[in-house]
This record gives structure tokens, sequence and C-alpha cells, in this order.
């Protein structure tokens, strides 16, 4: 069997474990640029060798470890005061430096200032296999906030372990990822930019002769050219915004008619500098302007040539900037304008050349986010049309590249969001038929490619929604062996990494759903020993980040009704009503999102004072349960609809219980939605 092969290795410390479990996690998800028109795509950073735990304490690097180091493209070294000291990773390095020298090496700063962070090995340089007496001077990528942050650190070993050409880490393909500042490693020129910005704005000041206006374009095109790429490797973003917002500043005083093509293109720039900055940052308040002012220069300059590709992709990219920002925003009505626009240029781009498939990519992105848009807005018939649409599109550009993998993911994405939108329009027969081609296409690429960790964590939200569709249209047997799979393949995607987040929350919905299962079929203590998991699961994600309101609020609350009717009914009605109480005081809101929690909330509070023997209240707190309005447009919530029906059936109101419970037909759905939920028969 052949040996094999590693795109990297990761060396560090075991008290940098956490910061090691977030770059194994971040390089090996990573989507690199395509190649272009025909191209078949790149081949992803898969696998990297991270050892998960300590070193035995021996002289010599176990087995494993040194032939992992042998088959290693490139070495990864997390630096840090526990690095420096520690001697396995000095005799990882220094293994890694006598197989291949100083080359392909890439430090990251975790903690501490180099050189007193960095290992010894690191500062020596190997020639011949063997250390020399020279020094050797890495440059290292810092994860810390004050350095480049874990964003740009990121983007500089990407870059390094792909061997790609920096700016295609920025044109990536729009609708699918952030753009993100490119970067190399050059950090001595940094002291050019103070000179260079008083320059610029000492030009500013004098009159608008055209040798003087020639000077100030002519050093604006350097310093959004030449000095940026000596600038960004550095990650010194405040003088990038700097070097950008001076050049708006200088191009806002001058009318976009009078300005040229080339001054125009020069202004674009210089504003999409400043907007992707921003948003590298995460000031989006800020960025969203930036990329207002980009899209109407773009579109300056496209009205001038209507028909010209580029100008048409450069506006594209503008007006899905502007979009994305205002939806990440809960700017509907502007991200809508915004990524109507993006579409229409995409198609029209597309139909100029159905042989370039980046272009057809990016008509099919729009589609999709057009589709994301209406399904926000309940709009589910639009919503399905601009998926269905999508889909097709991606399916022949996946044809057309050889079905690579990452592309047939992207296919993958589409079938969930049919399958969703047909589940959202009640119409679970069909969203079945849908998950269906998505389990189906994921496990063939698992086949494929069994090392693929993304397509096996894809895997257990497909598997999930797939075993809930059957719970609910009383397929038991088959919807068991679904989500058994879910759980025990998100059980091994966990134990792979414990501190992956997307992992764990795939991995938790299995085991709610599985939960929800077993006690709808009558196993009450197998439903509490999933929900037990997921609970201590959930404490794990809040500690991580007690920012994060679904994590620290949301998901709670909707673990605790969810016990509440169902392993844990017997409970005080007290503590029902309080519950309940709690949750229509935090998620007080009209988002479509908590209709369901409200709804339940009620009901439980019925449930509550009816087992205390007091019908007027239990009476009050159903009919607010079936009062709770259910979502505007063609929204369809089945739990929902089997808790109201369930309400309107403890108040009397058998007509509207017989109007909900055929509507639960219409879609597909059996009682078993209803014990689901904790309605009892």
């Amino acid at each position: 069997m052949a040996e094999r092969r590693y795109k990297a290795f990761i060396s560090y410390s075991h008290r940098d474990k956490r910061s090691a479990n977030w770059l194994h996690h971040a390089l090996e998800t990573y989507r690199l640029p395509d190649q272009g028109s025909g191209s078949k795509g790149r081949e992803g950073l898969q696998p990297i060798f991270k050892d998960r735990d300590e070193l035995p304490a021996a002289d010599n690097l176990g087995e494993a470890i040194e032939q992992a180091i042998r088959a290693s493209d490139a070495l990864i070294v997390l630096c840090s005061p526990s690095a420096a000291q520690s001697p396995w990773i000095a005799r990882e390095i220094d293994l890694y430096k006598r197989l291949n020298g100083d080359r392909g090496i890439f430090p990251v700063i975790v903690e501490g200032e180099p050189p007193d962070n960095f290992p010894a090995p690191l500062l020596v340089h190997y020639d011949d296999g063997e250390p020399t007496d020279a020094a050797s001077e890495p440059i290292a990528a810092d994860i810390r906030p004050d350095g480049d942050g874990r964003k740009l650190a990121k983007l500089k070993l990407i870059a390094g372990l792909a061997h790609i050409d920096l700016d295609s880490l920025v044109q990536r393909d729009a609708a699918r990822r952030q753009k993100r500042l490119a970067m190399v490693a050059a950090a001595s020129l940094v002291g050019m930019v103070g000179t260079s910005g008083l320059a610029l704005y000492a030009i500013d000041q004098r009159n608008e002769a055209r040798d003087q206006r020639a000077e100030a374009d002519g050093l604006i095109e350097y310093m959004l050219t030449d000095l940026r790429k000596q600038l960004e490797p550095v990650g010194r973003l405040e003088v990038l915004d700097g070097v950008g917002k001076r050049a708006m500043d200088y191009y806002a005083r001058q009318k976009l008619k009078d300005l040229s093509d080339t001054e125009l293109g020069r202004r674009a720039r210089a504003t999409m500098l400043v907007a992707e900055v921003q948003n590298v940052r995460g000031n989006n308040e800020e960025a969203l302007p930036a990329f207002e002012q980009a899209a109407r220069t773009t579109q300056a300059l496209l009205e001038r040539k209507p028909d010209d590709p580029d100008r048409m992709f450069n506006h594209g990219q503008s007006l899905f900037w502007v979009g994305y920002i205002a939806w990440q925003h809960g700017k509907k009505s502007e991200a809508r304008r915004a990524m109507e626009g993006y579409a229409a240029i995409s198609s029209r781009l597309a139909a100029k050349d159905r042989t370039n498939l980046q272009w057809q990519k990016e008509e099919a992105y729009s589609l999709s986010n057009l589709g994301t848009l209406s399904f926000e807005e309940g709009k589910i018939g639009k919503a399905l049309t601009y998926f269905r649409k999508s889909a097709d599109a991606i399916d022949a550009i996946s044809r057309a590249e050889g079905r690579p993998i990452e592309q047939e993911l992207e296919l993958a994405d589409a079938y969930s969001w049919i399958a969703s939108t047909l589940e959202q329009s009640g119409k679970l027969a069909a969203s079945m038929e849908e998950r269906r081609r998505e389990v189906d296409l994921l496990e063939a690429l698992a086949i494929q490619d069994p090392a693929n960790n993304i397509v096996r964590r894809r895997m257990v939200g497909a598997k999930s929604a797939m075993g809930r569709l059957q719970a609910w249209t009383g397929r038991t047997d088959l919807a068991l062996a679904t989500l058994n799979e879910a759980v025990a393949e998100g059980d091994r995607q966990v134990s792979i990494e414990p501190d992956d987040t997307f992992a764990l929350s795939l991995y938790m919905v299995s085991l709610l759903t599985r939960g929800k299962l077993y006690w709808s079929t009558g196993r009450a203590r197998l439903a509490s020993q999933d929900y037990d998991r997921y609970d201590a699961l959930l404490s794990k994600l809040a500690a991580l980040d007690p920012e994060n309101r679904d994590w620290n609020i949301v998901e709670d609350l909707a673990l605790d009704v969810t016990r509440a009717l169902t392993d844990r009914s017997d409970e005080r009605p007290a503590v029902h009503r309080s519950l309940a109480a709690d949750v229509r005081k935090s998620l007080a809101s009209t988002d479509v999102e908590f209709e369901r929690m409200m709804v339940a909330a009620h009901y439980l509070e019925g449930v509550g004072w009816e087992r205390d023997g007091q019908p007027a209240n239990a009476r009050k707190a159903f009919t607010s349960a079936l009062e709770i309005k259910p979502p505007a447009g063609e929204m369809v919530d089945i739990p929902a609809i089997a808790l109201r029906r369930a309400a309107a059936s403890k108040i009397g109101e058998s007509e509207r219980a017989r109007e909900l419970r055929d509507i639960l037909r219409k879609t597909g759905a059996t009682t078993a939605v209803e014990r689901w939920v904790g309605i009892s028969r």
C-alpha cells in the first residue's frame, strides 16, 4: 500500500491545543479557488496531520510521528512560550529540516513575542541535512488579535501551502464565501506609507493643473497596486484603510462624469479597498457605505461600455457585496434590490459564453441568493423556482468540470435547499425525494474519498433531516435506522475534532431528533439519554461563546420546552408555567423562527393550569396558543400546526381542530407528529 502523504504536519504544544484544533479545521475545510473555464479545480488542503495527544516521554520521536513528518509536504509550527520550551517540538522541527532544509516551514505565533517564543531549530539554517552556524529568519503568521488576527493569518498559510497566486484568494466565488485581503511576506517597506499619505494630501491641496492631477493619479495608482502589495503581508489594516480613504477623498470631490475610465477604475479600487478592510475587521456598518459607493462607480463604468464582460463582472461583484452586507444587517429591501441587480448582470454575463464556467457559477450563485431571500420572506413558490434553476446550473457546471468533490458538494447544497423549501411548503413526500438525492450524492462522495470529513459531516445533517421526515410520515423503523446512522457519524466526527463547533452542532441535531423519535415511540429512557447528551454539548457551546444568543438562550429554552412536554412532563405545573413565561419574555419577537416556540409556550402553560385544576386559566392559555399567527406567506410549520390542533381540542373548538388535522394530513404527516411534539393521543 502506498504511503499516505499529508499537505502539512502541525507541531504544537499541548497548551496550544485549542489553537491547533481551530487551525486544523480551518485549513482542511478551506475551499481553494477554481482554475477558470474548464478547470477541474484544485486539490484541497487535505489531509493535514495533527497529533492531538501529548507525546510519550521517550528519547526518540514515536514511529508514527516520524513517518507522518517524512510524509508531509510542509511543517506548521505553533509558536508560544510553551512551544519554545518543548523538546518534542524541537525534535519535530529538527527532523523536518534534516529532510527538507528550511523550505516549507510556516511558523504561526499563538502567544509571546519572537524570537523568545520560537523553538530553537526554527532560528537555525540547515544545509545538506545538517544545522549550520547561520541564522534562519522565518516570517510568521500571527493569529493574535493584535497581530494578523485569525482571518489574515489563515490566508497567509493557505497561500503558502497551496502555492497559488494570492489574488485568487480574493477572487473567490462571490456568493459562497467572503472576500478577504490577499497576503504575502514582505514587511520591510511599511515605513513608506507615511510619506506616501502626506504626498497624496499635499498634491490634493494644489490646484487642478493637468500635470499635478496626473501626478496625483499616478501616486494613487501606486498606492492601490504596489504599495498595497507591500502593506498587506504585514497585516497593517489601519494603514491600508488610510490609503484607501485618502484616495476616496480625492475622487469624492470630483464628479463621476468628469472622470476618465482609468480614473473611475482607480476610484472603484480605492473604495473596494476600504470596504474589504472594514469587512475583514468585522465593521460592516462602515463596509456597507463603501461597497455602495463602489457599486455607483462600477455602474458608471458599465454605463460607458454596457457589454464589456469585465465591467459587467466587476459591477456584479459590487452589487453582491452591497446585498450581502445589507442582508446581514436585516435591510431586506436593500438586499433584494442589490441581489436582483447581481442576478441580472450574472445572467447576462453567463449568456455571453456558456463555456465560461466561472460566469455560469456566478449565475447559479445569484439564483441561490434570490432563493434564500424569497425563502426568508415566506415566498416559498418563488424560492423553489430559484433553487431549482440554481441546482440545474450547478449540475451542468459540475458535469463540465468532471464532477469534482467541491462542485458536487455545491450540488448537494442545492438539493438541501430544495428539500427544505418543499418541507416548508408542506410537501413532505417531495421533500423526502430531494433529501434522498442529497444523501445518495453525499454517500457516493464518501465512497470516492473516505477520508473527507467535510462530506461526512454534511451527511450527519442530511440524514438527520431525512430521519425527521420519515418519522413525521409514520416510517418509524426507517427513521430510527437513518437517525442511528446520523448519530453514529456525528459521534465519530466529534471524536475526531472535539472543539469543532460545526461538527458539534450537527451531532446535536441528530441527537435531539432521535430523542424525539424515541419519545414518540414510547422509549422514554432512551429519549432522556439523547436529551441529556444534547444538553451537555449545548453547555459546552455556550461556554465557548457566552455572547451567542442561540447557544445561550434560544436553544436552551427550546430544549427545556421539549422536555417539559415529553420526559419531564411530570414536573410541578408551576415550573412549567415559569418556563412558558421565560419563553414569552426572551423570545418576544415577530420572527418566523420563534412562532413554534411561542405556540408551545402557551400550550405548555395551559397544560400546567389544567393539571392545577384551574380550567379558566387553562382555557385562556390554550386560546392564546391557538391565536399565535402562523408565518406570513406560504410557509407551513408542521409541529406548530400539531400544537394548535391540540390547543383547539383542549378548548372544545372541534371544527377548528378538524381543519388543522386536515392540513396536517394534506402535508403527508401522520399522528406521529403529535406524539413527536409531546402531545398524547
